[in-house]
């Protein structure tokens, strides 16, 4: 009984951790804007000054004399096609996506045949029903821990996804950073830390967010790799440094990436 006290403890300490690091949106962005293609100007102070911004398909940062612009779509940004060997990396296991067991492996079978995409979209929605029990936030858990667990956070979502796709031989990695309205951190209108997955789909890579559902424009990436717990630390402390000063829905995505 004392240890589920404490445990209890802990969760509300680390949920009270993660609401203090939310970032206020200037205005409540609706589904049909995130759908879009959303500009955001972002102040950086302390950990997020000089933070180098992912430049992925479906962002592009870029400084200017008032503060960085960042541009979040679906398809507006641009990024070198990755080498043989990057793909390889995207492809191998580590501590923490544990691509050669048993469970991980019976698990990914969800993913069926066809295109990356429907595959990605099946497993994302084996994951969903995998996990479903209380959002837990501590500890970070790999993808056979989540799997035998059953609950975790983003965290869990998008390393058991990334960890799925790499068993059925699709190249994927985890990217951090914040998402808007994120049912994780208990507060609609603001920006939460929060991780997902993109897959190289022979083209370009594609962001299937397993925790959210989906990925939007409301999705601003900090950093992408294979989801080490110390590679986010910084991100945390550039997320402590931002501040949302506007942001603004682009109609054409063709222009905006120009």
């Amino acid at each position: 009984m004392a240890n589920a006290v404490e445990i209890a403890a802990s969760e509300v300490e680390l949920k009270a951790q993660i609401q203090a690091a939310l970032v206020p949106s200037p205005y409540r962005l609706s589904p049909a804007a995130r759908h879009g293609t959303i500009r955001y100007r972002l102040g950086e102070r302390n950990g997020a000054v000089g933070w180098s911004w992912p430049q992925t398909g479906e962002q592009y940062a870029v400084r200017r004399s008032d503060g960085l612009e960042l541009t979040v779509c679906k398809n507006c940004g641009h990024e070198t096609a990755p080498d043989a060997k990057a793909l390889r990396r995207y492809l191998a296991p580590t501590p923490w996506l544990q691509i050669g067991d048993r469970a991980v492996i019976g698990f990914a079978r969800a993913a069926g045949g066809g295109s990356v995409d429907a595959r990605m979209r099946r497993l994302v929605t084996a994951v969903q029903a995998r996990l479903s029990g209380p959002v837990v936030y501590s500890g970070y858990h790999g993808a056979r821990e989540a799997l035998a667990r059953r609950e975790g956070d983003c965290t869990e979502y998008a390393l058991l996804l990334a960890a799925a796709a790499r068993a059925r031989g699709i190249p994927a990695r985890v990217v951090a950073g914040l998402a808007y309205g994120s049912r994780f951190v208990g507060q609609a209108h603001a920006f939460g830390p929060h991780m997902w997955v993109q897959a190289w789909n022979g083209e370009r890579w594609v962001s299937y967010d397993a925790g959210l559902g989906e990925f939007d424009a409301g999705h601003l990436a900090l950093v992408v790799g294979d989801g080490d717990p110390d590679s986010l630390r910084g991100a945390m402390r550039a997320i402590a440094g931002l501040r949302i000063e506007d942001a603004f829905g682009v109609l054409d995505e063709d222009r905006a990436a120009n």
